[in-house]
């Protein structure tokens, strides 16, 4: 028996979304952007949100939202750069923070979902190469026994690298200590050269163009004159040391 193309056309759509109602109805159907992870079906946590289902494409709220295991505390585990919203970090940048580790592991998705685990009590079993770094382990040691701790002590990765290094504090160039009487520095004064008994033929003389204002100090003049500072600063000292 022949089936006519538009009969047929409507059997298939019926079918296919039949097949996807039963899916459904038993937890069986989850698209690509599902943010559901699958549940324990069996045993003592059957019910609850399974870490082993944490993608990559999570983000730290994204775990906090189904798991709890707050995004704050995620990002302190593996010690997000101040430039990082834990919130919004995807798990999947773990893996390029990191890099391969020198044993050969790896911090990444299988990380957050062991940190996961451990941090709520679930079971979970790792993959060989996983690991974590050490702000998770210590982060653990409120929720785990110490052996427990020692035992994970052998897949802990200390995160240097992943840590952005503080940057230095600039140092403002007049905040030196307040030079003592006859002693050029940074923070000496054109005022304080006259006060210390040079005139202002010498000043001149040595740094061979006109005497800046009495407030202003000398380094900030030269360099303004494009002068370097150091070399002006031994003349000076060496003249005020023959007064």
């Amino acid at each position: 028996m022949k089936v006519r193309s538009p009969l047929l056309a409507v059997i298939i759509v019926a079918v296919f979304v039949s097949g996807i109602g039963l899916s459904m109805a038993f937890n069986l159907w989850r698209t690509e952007a599902s943010k559901e992870p699958a549940r324990y079906e069996s045993g003592e946590f059957a019910g609850e949100y399974n870490p082993a289902d944490i993608r990559g494409s999570y983000t730290f709220g994204d775990i906090e939202d189904t798991f709890g295991v707050p995004a704050q505390v995620l990002g302190k585990a593996f010690a997000l750069g101040p430039d990082k919203a834990p919130a919004a970090y995807q798990v999947k940048e773990l893996e390029e923070s990191y890099g391969e580790l020198p044993d050969g592991g790896e911090i990444g998705t299988d990380s957050v979902r062991l940190f996961t685990a451990l941090y709520l009590g679930l079971p979970y079993t790792a993959e060989e190469t996983t690991r974590l770094p050490a702000p998770a382990l210590d982060l653990l040691k409120e929720k785990l026994a110490p052996a427990d701790i020692d035992s994970l002590r052998g897949i802990t990765a200390e995160p240097q690298d992943l840590v952005p290094a503080a940057p230095e504090e600039a140092v403002p160039e007049n905040t030196e200590e307040s030079a003592a009487a006859g002693e050029v520095k940074g923070n000496t004064t054109f005022g304080e050269l006259l006060e210390w008994g040079l005139t202002r033929e010498q000043i001149e003389g040595v740094l061979g163009i006109p005497m800046g204002p009495r407030t202003v100090t000398v380094r900030d003049y030269v360099k303004e004159q494009g002068l370097e500072f150091s070399v002006y600063r031994t003349a000076l000292q060496e003249l005020l040391n023959t007064q």
